[in-house]
């Protein structure tokens, strides 16, 4: 059976003499591993094949498989642009390459994402026309909110750990077992880390509010952390060195 999808790549490494090793994104089959032959081999074809097979380049793959049986790793028997690549430059790439890392570690393979290919597209395309470093950690705090939405951890933004509501004047903590966690008007200044309930309201809603973005930042690094592991993300190292 042939297989065709969109797809973006999301990691790459070189493979032997010529072939490189693939990470792709799909919405049918959400991350597929793949090879491709010929890429590094030095002639004129090989040069567009790199070219194609760059991040945030939309791609129509084509691969041979067994019918309703896809694997997770796969040999592509053709690939070309499907669409225009979204250029993204400076720290817009920065991002769109944290975007890329977050799927890479937390997608399963052949799981259907369909919503999320297309939340990614989208945050792709807002980042690309950002105008300054607020819109885009904006971006990345929505993407975040959906990834986690669409692989079952979605953030209860309405309520806290007691199922009380969010309110404005109260400060709240979270912890990964509990969620959020209302602090006592004593404790609200204390070391612990807090968010205001009006920043929180505010996500929930998707209100910009550049005051509350480095908030939102801190909340989601607590949120994501346990299902990343350990293992510090690279581009996080590389927003620090830019």
């Amino acid at each position: 059976m042939i297989y065709q999808q969109p797809a973006f790549v999301l990691h790459s490494r070189p493979y032997r003499e010529t072939s490189v090793m693939l990470t792709l994104f799909t919405p049918e089959f959400g991350k597929l591993n793949a090879t491709v032959r010929g890429v590094r081999s030095g002639g004129k074809a090989a040069v567009q094949k790199q070219a194609w097979l760059q991040p945030f380049q939309a791609l129509q793959i084509q691969w041979r498989g067994a019918e309703n049986q896809v694997s997770e790793w796969i040999h592509p028997q053709g690939f070309e642009p499907h669409g225009l690549s979204i250029g993204l430059k400076g720290e817009a790439s920065l991002c769109g390459l944290y975007l890329n890392e977050l799927l890479y570690r937390l997608l399963q393979t052949c799981a259907p994402m369909e919503a999320l290919f297309l939340h990614y597209q989208t945050t792709l395309q807002s980042l690309q026309q950002a105008v300054n470093r607020d819109h885009q950690a904006w971006c990345l705090r929505q993407f975040e909110l959906a990834l986690l939405s669409e692989l079952g951890y979605e953030l209860d933004l309405l309520q806290d750990q007691q199922a009380q509501p969010i309110l404005d004047s109260v400060s709240y903590t979270y912890r990964p077992e509990l969620g959020l966690i209302a602090l006592h008007p004593n404790y609200a200044n204390s070391s612990e880390w807090n968010i205001s309930g009006e920043c929180i309201i505010k996500l929930a809603q998707k209100a910009f509010c550049k005051d509350c973005l480095p908030a939102w930042k801190q909340l989601m690094r607590r949120v994501l952390h346990p299902h990343l592991g350990p293992k510090p993300l690279a581009t996080r190292q590389l927003f620090k060195s830019f």
